[in-house]
């Protein structure tokens, strides 16, 4: 009888010691992040984080995603808060992420989940760890995986150095901004698209497609199928900032409606930029910061490469050219004049109104986003 407990007990234990072993190995995953130095966005007190991870499956077998935690530390090292995405709950938390599962050799992108802290967390270094499980491994709880792997994140705060205002004067809504459903947040860095034209980074980041409406928030009267129907067609677009035009597009046919789908004109050459963004403008600010306008109407561009412009000067009219479903203005701030090369930044407009409902809140200088009816102060 001592014997047989004895040799259940060894035999235990060696249960034990081999799940433990395997509990603390090192996935064999390769994690990058985009951008490497991720930028704090501010909206009022909120502090708004948007970025992305690539995870690069090094190793001989597929690996299963199980379980994300995030941990925030202050400058002296200490942690001031902890949370996690695992697979409890129908449907889990985890279940946003449509891709879990990386092949040998394969990659996913994922976007940050963990995107919004109050203004009383002072965030200095963020650690991220993810833990798999080989595909056929059954977990016994959320806390179970097979192996796990760590990142650190020194996210830092940013303020636009340019003095940046609305480039529509009319009350627009942000049809879509950069929130975290936003589809210019959406772009996954690990699509073969992207890996065709070498991307590392997302140049809508953090953009904004404004559309004019009526005093009762409508963009368009009638019917949407008619692009002059929209109240944002042929406005006036303006200069955001002072800056130098580095980059035009004046020649792009507009789309179409017929019936309910869109019809997309072919660019000339069939040029990338011009099949995206249509008719645009780029200005360099200075300080690496430019602006970048798109679905400009065709021969509407008012300026050329080497014009000095400032801001509120009129650069051209919105149309409806380019990679579009419906008459807008896409506007952006990035890093670099080259578009496929670029990364967004954040941009805070001055002096504009936050329309909500039948109050107006003025803002001297603060962040728009997806939903927000907002126009020029002086309108």
């Amino acid at each position: 009888m001592q014997i047989r407990t004895l040799l259940i007990c060894t035999l235990f234990s060696s249960l034990c010691v081999a799940q433990a072993v395997d509990v603390n190995s090192p996935a064999s995953v390769r994690v990058t992040v985009l951008p490497e130095r991720p930028l704090i966005e501010h909206r009022g007190t909120i502090q708004l984080l948007n970025f992305d991870f690539l995870l690069q499956n090094t190793g001989p077998k597929p690996l299963h995603l199980n379980r994300i935690a995030v941990s925030l530390w202050d400058k002296n090292n200490k942690l001031i808060l902890r949370r996690a995405l695992d697979e409890n709950g129908r449907p889990s938390g985890l279940s946003m992420i449509s891709q879990r599962d990386i092949p040998s050799g394969g990659r996913i992108g994922l976007f940050n989940p963990f995107y919004e802290f109050g203004p009383e967390l002072k965030i200095e270094k963020m650690s991220y760890d993810f833990f798999f499980n080989d595909p056929e491994y059954k977990t016994a709880t959320p806390l179970d995986y097979q192996h796990s792997v760590e990142v650190s994140v020194t996210p830092k705060d940013f303020m636009d150095k340019t003095a940046l205002f609305l480039p529509l004067h009319q009350r627009s809504i942000i049809f879509d901004g950069h929130d975290f459903y936003s589809h210019h947040r959406r772009q996954n860095l690990a699509d073969p698209a992207f890996e065709r034209l070498k991307m590392l980074s997302n140049p809508v980041r953090y953009a904004y497609d404004f559309c004019p409406v009526n005093e009762n928030g409508d963009m368009y009267k009638g019917s949407p199928w008619k692009k002059e129907n929209w109240y944002g067609y042929g406005q006036h677009i303006y200069a955001t900032g002072d800056g130098t035009v580095v980059g035009i597009a004046n020649d792009v046919p507009e789309n179409y409606f017929k019936g309910k789908e869109v019809v997309y004109a072919h660019p000339p050459g069939n040029d990338i930029y011009k099949a995206s963004y249509g008719n645009f403008v780029v200005i360099d600010h200075g300080h690496g910061e430019f602006s970048f306008f798109a679905h400009m109407k065709t021969g509407s561009v008012r300026v050329k490469a080497g014009d000095h412009v400032v801001a509120g000067q009129q650069l051209g009219e919105l149309g409806f050219a380019g990679d579009a479903f419906a008459p807008h203005l896409h506007y952006m701030l990035i890093d670099n004049a080259d578009v496929l090369k670029a990364e967004g930044l954040p941009s805070y407009f001055r002096n504009f109104r936050r329309i909500l409902g039948s109050s107006i809140e003025d803002i001297s200088q603060g962040q728009i986003d997806s939903g927000d009816i907002i126009e020029p102060q002086n309108r």
